[in-house]
């Protein structure tokens, strides 16, 4: 069964209504929850979904994003333990010439973990690391 790993970029394109990516992602994501595909995100990723959303809409659409994503019975939540930590680190520290968040570089860890080959994001940080992007 294919794998795909969602994006901060994804989520918060699929929950805010004026993002510009918005009616690409809810079309996307119809096509990826209709498919035979597993679901995975992290909670760096979750994360930052949720304070992104707070940052540009408010309080009740960070939540009710929350809400949807803790209580989802099709997405994967994998949790950065101590070794994805560490490993993070390690290669965080390798990308001298890459403007790679932590938490970008924590989700490329995840998913060669995982084998995951495919993003749902619209960050071209993905693509820089060799990740096919859905959008």
């Amino acid at each position: 069964m294919e794998k795909i790993f969602v994006d901060t970029s994804g989520w918060v394109a699929l929950f805010v209504n004026n993002d510009q990516n918005h009616k690409k992602a809810v079309s996307t994501f119809e096509e990826i929850r209709n498919s035979k595909v597993t679901i995975y995100t992290s909670d760096y990723i979750i994360d930052e979904t949720i304070t992104t959303i707070l940052a540009r809409g408010n309080h009740r659409q960070s939540v009710l994003a929350g809400e949807a994503l803790f209580t989802s019975k099709i997405i994967k939540i994998i949790h950065v333990s101590t070794d994805y930590f560490q490993s993070t680190w390690e290669l965080y520290q390798k990308y001298k010439d890459k403007m790679f968040s932590f938490t970008d570089v924590s989700s490329f860890v995840i998913m060669k973990n995982l084998g995951i080959r495919k993003a749902f994001a619209f960050d071209r940080e993905f693509t820089q690391a060799g990740i096919e992007l859905i959008e």
